[in-house]
């Protein structure tokens, strides 16, 4: 595994392409002697020294961009949050809620705690401050490398669980036209869903679904050399469109099952409408709905299901440019530009009346006899209104966005012969996103048109009409005058300017055959701001299925960092030890909201027999700041839970335990669920929260017992403190009633005798929710293992290429608030609704690749371990919902793929999911991890994917 040596003087083998590019990538690539001669700059994540005192601190894993070409990804995402050291997270088939842009997230730690970039260099944040994929073009990415184990002292704040840095090609050569199709297609089979639905009355769809959620792309790229190859440039543009799927498209979504009783359920605003009566300062009669002739006990159920996107459409064309052009070896400027503009789409079930109450005079003809029907005495009755707008169709947003990131600078040799050389470059870029809504009803409204828009108490409004829900005479006109159309505009900005110079000091130790230590030196500028606007209605909390009022922020702050890194060589020799190297690096940035900082790394890595054996460790110090939405948001009441312990008729704890969050003893067993697990909480920013600190250590090596056989494993362990987050909706209520703590922050609505934390107007204080604002409480830890290897070898006509990347888990640990043991839990190996645990112990991805000729087939295996059904606190043993039973056994995905060129064309055609497994099914499970229609989230959804694509190449 020698490399000619180069203009690098052999710093790849030194450093990352022997340690971490071959030996430790998924798509390894073996470097080839006549590429390692025409190479005069390797650019390295993790690093950004470039010379033979590179060394290699942590583990990279690399996709190599045949993958993205073989396996039918049309958006980056589709395939690198396949990997296992990536979150099971797949943007379009979120949808409530829903943000419409893609996210990468290490670790389980979170989007927020990954720092994403392009060629080494920032994105913009988007209209939730987090980097946003869908810019990159897959068809232009050369790699990308997955830099876990910190990386603060390198690339700045926020790279605490780790890097993922897309490369793309800018040397590109020629033409390359590309076209691709694919779909999804799934055999509606399942006989039990099917019988389930049966008995609700609803019409599941059967057999063959066809191709649906149909996706379009194409692709033009264009690159050269000009100026007597001194100068070069690449240019793209792509589009990618893909059609809606529904719920209702498939057996295993088209009804919402319940997770604790297999049956259909549904949302109790429903068609008809329903009625919670009580007397004024007097007792809740119970629920009546109208028979026809008058009014009956009763609750209706609506199935929501099959309107709702599964997969959302989404339209997206992105385009840029890069440039560079050597006037001379001390002076080369470049440009790169990259552009995004998308519209994506977001479909829910129906608006409608979620409970408004209304005092009503019995004798009023509009509700007839629905005082008498219920037994109220009194004159008046207080009447709270469950309807589902089924006359004016689903709810429905439209999000438009717009990015852009610039970047221009220089580089080039400092003085003639030396080693030195400077990078200085500015950056700006922008997000801008306008989202609309249509078809949800406006609170202020409701009582007005249902009480015949002359009522003394409640008014009218412009274009009022009788919404008859007492007679279920509704009109579509009526259901249309009380819908109203929401915007919002997000915008995100950043800028930013950095300087480095890097190059060789005068110096070494004489133990390292006459190598000089290696440093970087520089500083970086970068500036933030974040706006957000919202009508009139979604400012004031009046759209009915909003579930809060929507606040605007107009924030900024910006961050000075200095930084150094240290390459240094400390023997180079001939035997058993070839070389023994170390790096150092060091940040100090200064961040105008949250302060100052320091953040720091060491490595060691050693190389021996002849290079076949790289040993390696490393420690990186980290930190994430408070991003602007986390310190100024402004705080409101909104739905933040899932779970209310003392609801319903047999709550899971005591009277006396209930009575300690504000419960009263004769109210115990008559607090009402909400039936969609959606409950109230206070929430908002902190502006005093600081940054959070995380320790990286990792262990491994990377080994070539035989040629080209290539091996790598990595132990890796994150531990962050103050990490920024709430104690826990649930920890909240468990803290209170077992320990007597924080019970302050339950406050329970016990104005109309329910004592609920969900019923009433988000924008009335006196609502029941739980306040569960933020601050540096919390502690995460993860470790694990990586493993990863490659095989190449001639096999017949061809040559069959062999890859395995693989991530074991040892240990996903939570505390929710550091300073109590009783909020700690381990979700290594399980599945809950109780702490929101999904963490097999073991994922991976093999492939295998035969190419001969014009032709190339391959098989890929993606394995997603099995997870036990346990609480995480404690280990016993959960039976809410039936249908994990202990848990999810192990999944397995085979997809096959094959390719063959003609001249100038290549054709490709795959199948993912080859088999049609369906996703786990836990119904829609309380605790929110249902959230995919029934099923759990990160496993394929929607049956087998087929895709295929012709390029042609100039």
């Amino acid at each position: 595994m020698k490399l000619r040596r180069s203009k690098l003087h052999e710093a790849i083998v030194a450093s990352f392409a022997l340690g971490l590019m071959s030996l430790a990538s998924s798509g390894i690539a073996v470097a080839q002697d006549e590429e390692a001669e025409r190479l005069d700059e390797v650019t390295v994540t993790g690093t950004r020294i470039k010379s033979q005192t590179m060394t290699a601190s942590a583990p990279i894993t690399e996709i190599s961009t045949e993958e993205f070409k073989y396996y039918g990804a049309t958006t980056v995402e589709d395939l690198v949050n396949q990997y296992p050291q990536v979150d099971l997270y797949f943007d379009n088939f979120q949808n409530n809620p829903s943000y419409g842009h893609s996210v990468v997230s290490l670790r389980s730690l979170g989007p927020e705690r990954t720092l994403t970039l392009v060629n080494g260099r920032r994105l913009p944040a988007s209209r939730n401050e987090l980097a946003d994929t869908s810019i990159v073009p897959p068809a232009l990415i050369s790699r990308v490398d997955i830099l876990t184990g910190g990386a603060s002292a390198i690339y700045g704040a926020d790279a605490v669980a780790g890097v993922v840095n897309f490369i793309l090609d800018d040397k590109f050569e020629g033409i390359s036209v590309t076209y691709g199709y694919s779909a999804y297609q799934h055999n509606n089979d399942n006989k039990e869903m099917q019988r389930l639905n049966e008995e609700a009355g609803y019409e599941a769809p059967t057999g063959d679904s066809g191709f649906d959620g149909i996706s379009r792309s194409a692709d033009l790229i264009v690159g050269g050399s000009f100026g007597g190859d001194r100068g070069h440039a690449v240019g793209w543009i792509t589009w990618r469109e893909n059609d809606a799927l529904y719920h209702g498209q498939r057996d295993y979504t088209h009804c919402s099952v319940w997770y604790d009783e297999p049956v259909c359920g549904g949302s109790g605003t429903a068609d008809p409408g329903r009625f919670t009566v009580a007397e004024v300062g007097g007792a809740n009669l119970g629920n009546f709905i109208y028979n026809g002739s008058g009014y009956e006990p009763g609750i209706h159920l609506y199935n929501y299901a099959p309107v709702n996107f599964f997969q959302r459409p989404d339209k997206r064309i992105t385009a840029g440019f890069s440039s560079s052009y050597e006037i001379n070896e001390y002076f080369t400027p470049y440009v790169e530009a990259m552009f995004l503009e998308r519209r994506s789409e977001m479909q829910i079930a129906e608006s409608g009346a979620f409970g408004v109450p209304v005092t009503v005079d019995c004798n009023n003809p509009l509700i007839g006899s629905l005082c008498a029907d219920a037994g109220v005495t009194t004159e008046q009755a207080r009447i709270t209104m469950w309807k589902r707008n089924v006359e004016g169709g689903p709810r429905h947003h439209a999000s438009d966005d717009s990015m852009y990131r610039l970047t221009a600078g220089v580089k080039g040799a400092i003085m003639p012969e030396s080693t030195w050389t400077y990078d200085i470059y500015a950056s700006s870029g922008r997000y801008k996103t306008t989202d609309i809504g249509v078809n949800d009803f406006l609170i202020s409204r409701i009582a007005a048109a249902a009480l015949g828009c002359e009522d003394p108490v409640y008014g009218t409004f412009g274009g009022c009409q009788l919404w008859d829900i007492w007679n279920d005479n509704i009109s579509p006109e009526s259901a249309a005058a009380m819908a109203g159309t929401s915007f919002a505009i997000y915008k995100n900005s950043f800028t930013s300017l950095s300087g480095v110079a890097s190059g060789e000091l005068g110096f070494g130790f004489p133990s390292a055959d006459g190598e000089r230590i290696g440093l970087a030196v520089g500083a970086e500028r970068r500036s933030y701001s974040y706006s957000s606007v919202y009508d009139t209605d979604s400012s004031a909390g009046n759209f009915a299925g909003a579930g809060a009022a929507d606040l605007p922020v107009n924030a900024s702050n910006s961050v000075t960092d200095l930084f150094l890194e240290a390459g240094v060589p400390i023997y180079v020799g001939d035997g058993v030890l070839n070389r023994f190297d170390a790096s150092l690096g060091y940040r100090y940035s200064d961040d105008d909201t949250s302060g100052s900082n320091d953040t720091y790394k060491f490595g060691l890595s050693a190389l021996f027999l002849d290079s076949k054996l790289l040993l390696r460790a490393g420690y990186n110090r980290a930190v994430r700041a408070p991003s602007l939405n986390d310190m100024y948001y402004p705080q409101r009441i909104a739905l933040g839970g899932t779970r209310d312990f003392c609801a319903g008729p047999n709550p899971e704890y005591t009277a006396e335990q209930c009575a300690r969050t504000g419960l009263p003893t004769s109210a115990y067993g008559n607090v009402p669920e909400n039936p969609a697990n959606q409950y109230n909480a206070l929430t908002g920013g902190n502006p005093d929260l600081l940054p959070e600190i995380a320790d990286t250590y990792t262990v491994g090596f990377a080994l070539e017992p035989i040629r080209n056989l290539n091996l790598a494993l990595d132990w890796y362990r994150i531990k962050i403190e103050d990490a920024i987050g709430g104690i826990g909706y649930n920890n909240i209520q468990i803290l209170c009633m077992e320990q007597g703590l924080y019970c302050d922050r339950i406050h329970r609505d016990g104005r109309f005798g329910d004592y609920d934390l969900w019923i009433g107007l988000a924008a009335d204080p006196g609502t029941g929710h739980i306040r569960n604002l933020a601050g540096n409480i919390g502690m995460d830890e993860r470790e694990g293992l990586d493993l990863s290897a490659s095989y190449t070898w001639n096999l017949g006509p061809g040559r069959l290429s062999t890859t395995f990347v693989g991530n074991y888990i040892l240990s996903e640990y939570t505390m929710s608030l550091a300073s109590d043991a009783s909020t700690a839990y381990e979700c290594k190996g399980l599945v809950n609704d109780t702490q929101g645990c999904q963490t097999p112990k073991w994922r991976h991805i093999a492939q295998a690749r035969y190419s001969w000729d014009r032709y190339g087939v391959g098989l890929r295996w993606r394995h997603i371990g099995s997870v036990d059904y346990k609480d995480a606190a404690n280990g016993s043993q959960l039976t809410d919902v039936i249908w994990l039973g202990s848990g999810v056994k192990s999944y397995n995905y085979l997809d096959l793929t094959g390719s063959v060129s003609f001249g100038a064309a290549t054709v490709s055609l795959g199948i993912n999911n080859i088999f049609d497994k369906e996703p786990p099914f836990v119904g829609d499970a309380d605790g929110g991890f249902g959230s995919h229609a029934n099923s759990l989230g990160g496993y394929d959804q929607a049956g087998r994917y087929i895709f295929g694509s012709i390029t042609l190449t100039f």
